[in-house]
């Protein structure tokens, strides 16, 4: 058992309901930086130290309770090197009864890094899209209006009114289609085209959905909040964008609100809508969520933050993200 376990690309161990360990394979012993005798029979609490065990401790509990718990970690070593970490709390069960729990923590940094390596690939892709319309094809179609524009005068002033609103509905279309064109390079590239403010880019892009459809969208802030990691930033903007998305294409709502709110170290964004709601979803994500709910979670735990998805008292859906600052 210990000679297949020592080969596992991961580490396995055996805990007691007392928490104690009673079996660590070869790879926890080495990112621990500990030896057979001085981890058998250590407490769990001793070997992660208070405040790591505090951040486990509810998956702990739940697994001990006799539920399956799997999460992603992001775990400090002793050595000060850092792991990307899936973590496995399995409860051994005989009879319904608990006798102790299974670890598993597989290492999936490099796992991470390529997914975020992907992730800023795709961003950048849309950067370029969202510059190209900003600067090359929005000003392309804005000439043409103001071309149709000038042509409407001519045929005005030489009496062929005809020919002058056909030009006059071309340059109206142009004129639209630039809005659409700032509209969509808006979205693309939301933290440029402003102030590199995330409550300013919110809420030009609550006051473009609401103008786009036809229904109430607002953003509410507690006050001016700054972020100066992009990559936060960004995330964050994404979220709100595929919630609202959803909450109109899937919720068919027609009032929605965008907060974002910092206090007492912890960022929320929040976007409520009055729709129909996700029909048949738990709040926990675990009743096969769709590929839109996946990307948000995703973003989210890119971020080191929760995605809550919270049905509201008066109808409609709430999806928040919560993480700490500091």
């Amino acid at each position: 058992m210990k000679m297949l376990t020592d080969f596992m690309p991961g580490m396995v161990g055996y805990w007691t309901k007392d928490l104690r360990s009673t079996f660590v394979n070869r790879e926890y012993l080495n990112w621990f930086g500990k030896s057979t005798d001085e981890i058998k029979g250590i407490p769990i609490q001793d070997l992660l130290g208070e405040e790591l065990f505090c951040k486990h401790e509810p998956y702990i509990r739940a697994a001990l309770a006799g539920k399956s718990q799997t999460f992603d970690y992001t775990l400090l070593l002793p050595n000060d090197e850092t792991k990307e970490t899936l973590v496995h709390y399995i409860p051994h069960l005989d009879s319904n009864e608990v006798l102790g729990l299974f670890v598993l923590i597989l290492d999936i940094t490099e796992r991470k890094n390529l997914e975020q390596a992907m992730l800023t690939m795709a961003e950048e892709r849309q950067r370029l899209i969202g510059q190209e319309l900003h600067d090359n094809l929005g000003q392309q179609i804005a000439a043409i209006a103001y071309q149709a524009q000038v042509l409407e005068h001519k045929m005005t002033n030489s009496g062929s009114v005809e020919t002058a609103n056909i030009a006059s509905s071309i340059a109206t279309a142009a004129q639209n289609a630039v809005v659409q064109c700032k509209h969509l390079a808006r979205g693309l590239l939301p933290l440029e085209l402003e102030t590199n403010s995330i409550t300013d880019s919110l809420h030009a892009f609550a006051s473009s959905i609401a103008s786009t459809y036809g229904i109430t969208c607002d953003f509410a802030s507690n006050n001016e909040i700054a972020i100066d990691d992009d990559y936060v930033a960004i995330n964050l903007y994404r979220i709100a964008q595929e919630a609202t998305h959803n909450a109109i294409d899937h919720g068919a709502a027609q009032h929605i609100t965008i907060s974002l709110e910092a206090k007492a170290g912890l960022l929320t964004l929040s976007i409520c809508d009055d729709g129909c709601g996700f029909a048949g979803l738990d709040t926990n994500l675990e009743a096969k969520p769709g590929m839109g709910i996946k990307i948000m979670r995703y973003r989210a735990n890119q971020i080191g933050g929760t995605l809550l998805l919270l049905s509201r008292a008066e109808g409609g859906t709430e999806v928040q993200v919560e993480m700490r600052t500091v």
